[in-house]
């Protein structure tokens, strides 16, 4: 029976990467450069079952990028209100930079997320309102900046959970990668 829990948590995985849905945001946790946890709000961009990895993209010069080459251990959870379902993934994150390795994703990003990576200020620079963010976040017109700055972030999955808090009656389940194949174990939620 695990085995149809794994399939449901891949399937709706790549269904949040094709289209709008709960698990298209997810929460990626960090340890900062301080050593104190950071989570924040990430686009899962590509889910890949067979190589076991999930992506999402970010600025080059953000402090996350930072914090995973320090510590490429990261955490992802989402979590589908509707349905009651609670996604855990971890795994060891790798920082996709290089032309060859970004651009199938930087093409399939839509102008308003790329033209974010055009702006000279970084991620998390002090700026004095929101309104003097220099650049334009309107559109992008694809400058060579933008491309540089944006960088495809993939995460080598070693544990999935899922766990199902419905009214009808918690179930937790866990997966390990064993070997190169997935373990399912059931656990108390």
């Amino acid at each position: 029976m695990t085995a149809s829990v794994h399939q449901e948590l891949w399937q709706s995985l790549g269904a949040a990467t094709q289209s709008r849905s709960p698990f298209t945001t997810m929460q990626l946790a960090t340890i900062g450069m301080d050593g104190a946890p950071r989570v924040r709000t990430v686009v899962l961009r590509q889910a890949d079952e067979v190589r076991s990895t999930v992506s999402f993209v970010t600025d080059l010069r953000s402090p996350k990028i930072a914090e995973i080459r320090r510590e490429p251990r990261v955490s992802l959870v989402g979590y589908d209100p509707q349905a009651g379902i609670q996604v855990r993934l971890e795994g060891r994150a790798v920082i996709l930079d290089q032309p060859e390795d970004k651009k199938s994703i930087w093409d399939r990003c839509r102008p308003h997320t790329l033209a974010l990576f055009q702006t000279p200020d970084a991620p998390g620079t002090e700026i004095a309102s929101p309104r003097a963010v220099s650049g334009t976040v309107e559109h992008c017109d694809g400058t060579e900046q933008a491309f540089r700055n944006f960088c495809v972030v993939t995460v080598e999955l070693q544990r999935l959970e899922w766990l199902d808090l419905s009214p009808e009656g918690h179930q937790r389940c866990f997966f390990r990668q064993t070997a190169g194949s997935w373990v399912g174990t059931w656990i108390a939620p």
